[in-house]
């Protein structure tokens, strides 16, 4: 089942906001940038300047509808300009959603991905039914790795992840699994 996507959240200093035509730029420009884009899973065809805009107007054409997916633009709160992407997913395990979050390049090591993923923890345990939040992240991803423990993020251990199919696809992936329950989150 899909997570509703919300049409805004604010921050300080940002918003989680739905994806809009006017990210296609910035998100092609973050995706086809291979240093920005090293640890990320996503394939080859979604790192080109046309895979980047087909999977953004996927997305926005699938909210509101029987397919939403739940990701966001992290965009700045004077000039909505485009810093970053989250979601997250409902995974095969009853309750577990899994994020992922991204910086673009000039933007990172200011705690936007902290600020991001701590909103993005109090929406999804506001949701009836969502008992943990996890993130697979690859062990070189010092950066994201802090992110997570800043946040309570529990290591889980190593992860090894097939490639996936359809129109969000993903190549294999390893690393670590953190999770943050939704117990320790309230307590």
């Amino acid at each position: 089942m899909p997570l509703p996507c919300p049409e805004l959240l604010p921050g300080e200093g940002f918003n989680l906001r739905r994806h809009r035509p006017a990210d296609r730029e910035a998100f092609a420009a973050f995706l086809t940038d291979p240093e920005a884009t090293r640890h990320m899973a996503f394939t080859a065809e979604q790192k080109t300047p046309q895979g980047a805009q087909d999977m953004l107007d996927y997305v926005i054409s699938a909210y509101g509808s029987d397919h939403e997916v739940l990701s966001l633009t992290i965009a700045d709160a004077a000039d909505d300009s485009y810093l970053g992407s989250i979601g997250g997913t409902a995974t095969d395990t009853d309750g577990v959603v899994e994020i992922y979050y991204t910086v673009i390049p000039g933007e990172q090591g200011r705690g936007l991905a902290t600020g991001a993923v701590q909103l993005l923890l109090a929406y999804l345990f506001a949701l009836p039914g969502v008992t943990s939040v996890r993130a697979d992240v690859t062990t070189d991803n010092q950066p994201s790795l802090r992110v997570l423990e800043k946040l309570g993020f529990q290591d889980r251990g190593p992860v090894e992840r097939d490639a996936g199919e359809g129109e969000l696809a993903h190549v294999s992936l390893t690393g670590r699994r953190y999770v943050r329950d939704a117990d320790a989150y309230e307590a």
